[in-house]
């Protein structure tokens, strides 16, 4: 059995290369096709596979201006380069792993060679494609209604893909439906902990790690933690991470707040990361819109209570009391939230074992290799 896996945004995660490499360790054939944007993205995220057979293709053929406008044009390209540089007919699986942009080309590819595939959706399918590509709606449920399985990275992705489609379809697809979260790094596995008690501290630690966009709402999580302050809390907000459309804004708000606020940069090694976790009591990400969210995984495994969005991310995944959710993410929501996490910290139950199985990536390799077995 050979799969071709088709992955725009490879170079961008570590979360396909993990799941890759671990296939790999079980002796699944694989050909990596990733389409760039940049040259700069050529060997990212790089692999020495140990099947013989299996490769990791780059090809920057992909542009940020007309590929965004003309999405058919784009499918055209990606699939007559793939034709040019794989022996199509020594594949068996196509595994596309999002909905449109990989989905799409895996559907042309099945129709032209009768290979089946499966689809993993994410945020952009949802919150970008689905939301404001609407003339590709019916294209996309097309792609969907031949693949032989549908991934959801999110529990929270299911309400939300058959709340938007027509009950014929929901009814054709449901039983291809299947939930398959994000594994971590196996640091975290290895290392995880039991959820943290409360130490009755004069002050409360709270931890964010991520990009510094808008999408993660931290300016809001700034102003709350402000706003604890000035109502007596004492709380420390810890940010590391940075880039992106709000990183000048946050460090703005970070000096102004200097005396409850530290900025510690980009931390890549994972030690120091784990110092950051368990230097603190919360781990907060309010993003508007969140695939999955290793990051929480991560706290989580830590032992620390969370604060994510409704309907985002992790969400759904367990029925444990595992923290609060916001809905809007506005500044008094996020405070009162904290709040609540703060006078209530004891009430949280972190589910170690439970999310031990869920995000172990040896564990995820064996259920994909299993729905490849079974197409």
């Amino acid at each position: 059995m050979k799969v071709l896996h088709i992955t725009n945004d490879y170079s961008g995660s570590n979360v396909y290369k993990n799941l890759i490499l671990k296939l790999d360790n079980i002796q699944v054939k694989q050909i990596v096709y990733s389409p760039v944007k940049s040259p700069a993205l050529i060997g990212k995220n790089a692999i020495t596979f140990i099947e013989s057979e299996s490769q990791l293709i780059y090809s920057h053929i992909l542009n940020n201006s007309i590929d965004k406008v003309f999405y058919a044009r784009k499918i055209s390209k990606i699939v007559v380069d793939i034709e040019s540089r794989i022996e199509i007919d020594k594949i068996d699986i196509i595994h596309a792993h999002t909905w449109y942009s990989d989905g799409g080309v895996a559907y042309v590819l099945s129709k032209k060679y009768n290979i089946p595939y499966l689809v993993t959706i994410r945020n952009t399918d949802i919150n970008y494609f689905e939301k404001y590509m609407i003339h590709k709606r019916v294209y996309g449920r097309k792609i969907l209604s031949d693949s032989n399985y549908v991934i959801l990275v999110a529990a929270s992705y299911r309400e939300k893909l058959f709340k938007k489609s027509f009950k014929v379809f929901n009814n054709l697809i449901k039983s291809r439906v299947k939930v398959i979260p994000n594994g971590v790094d196996p640091y975290w596995i290895e290392n995880a902990v039991n959820k943290k008690q409360n130490t009755n501290k004069s002050i409360f630690r709270i931890l964010y790690i991520g990009k510094f966009t808008q999408n993660k709402n931290v300016v809001n999580l700034q102003y709350a933690t402000a706003q604890l302050n000035s109502n007596g809390i004492i709380a420390h907000l810890d940010l590391i991470g940075g880039g992106g459309d709000a990183h000048e804004t946050i460090l703005d708000v970070t000096n102004t707040y200097s005396h409850f606020m530290t900025y510690h940069g980009t931390v890549y090694e994972l030690d120091k990361l784990k110092y950051h976790y368990e230097q603190a009591d919360i781990f907060a990400m309010p993003s508007k819109h969140e695939t999955f969210g290793l990051v929480y995984v991560e706290a989580l495994l830590q032992g620390l209570p969370i604060l994510f969005t409704k309907n985002e991310g992790i969400d759904g995944l367990y029925d444990e009391r595992i923290g609060e959710k916001v809905e809007c993410g506005s500044v008094v929501e996020i405070r009162d939230k904290l709040l609540m996490m703060i006078n209530n910290y004891d009430s949280y139950c972190i589910p170690k074992e439970k999310i031990l199985k869920n995000h172990d990536w040896v564990l995820n390799a064996k259920i994909y290799q299993d729905l490849y077995f079974n197409i």
